[in-house]
């Protein structure tokens, strides 16, 4: 059967809320305090994981969460929609995000997340990324594609704006791959008490 093969480049986001038990809060926040440092500081910081010995826990993303990601809208990213072994479809993250268009080139629809209301107490963690965010297929029965039967699902983080899935007729396509490499990362925690940021640390990879 035909093949539909999608490839997402450019720049890109994760937003993840940390699930961290109790005890793990606990323990790892008397490690942060007795090194003199914020745990989301730590949380940020590879040897962090080496240090504690869990074979459970190597790496920041082998840590319980809800992510959402995708790409963001900036110059640098845009979409490639191949069939047949055939590129036949370039688009520019301006085309997918503009909203200014009387007729619209793209179906776009919002992306319900926990991103979608008011965070909830807690910690956070945001990478930005750069490379091939995603790439994806589907086998399909069509001789023939529309561009109406592709649907975008975009979200908001701040001030910015991004994609965070393709689907062709209601079909998730099957992830093949991604090659990335981390060139921000931010870590806060929200606290019932105040209902701010409480602790803030910040990386940028040059």
């Amino acid at each position: 059967m035909p093949k539909i093969k999608i490839n997402t480049f450019g720049e890109g986001i994760e937003i993840r809320r940390l699930h961290l038990d109790p005890e793990t809060y606990l323990h790892w926040s008397t490690i942060a305090a007795k090194r003199n440092r914020p745990l989301t500081d730590l949380l940020l910081d590879p040897f962090f994981y080496y240090g504690l010995k869990d074979k459970k826990i190597k790496e920041l993303s082998d840590i319980d969460a809800t992510l959402i990601s995708g790409m963001l809208n900036t110059s640098k990213s845009q979409i490639e929609i191949w069939f047949k072994r055939r590129k036949v479809l370039k688009i520019q993250s301006n085309e997918l995000f503009n909203d200014m268009v009387l007729f619209p080139l793209f179906q776009v629809e919002k992306n319900l997340t926990f991103l979608s209301q008011e965070l909830d107490n807690g910690i956070y963690v945001v990478q930005k990324t750069i490379g091939l965010l995603r790439s994806e297929q589907l086998e399909v029965t069509s001789e023939r594609l529309y561009v109406d039967d592709f649907t975008f699902a975009i979200a908001n983080y701040e001030t910015e704006q991004f994609l965070t899935a393709i689907s062709y007729q209601n079909q998730k396509l099957k992830f093949i791959k991604s090659d990335t490499i981390i060139t921000y990362q931010t870590a806060f925690e929200l606290t019932r008490q105040t209902s701010q940021v409480s602790k803030t640390c910040e990386v940028l990879f040059l």
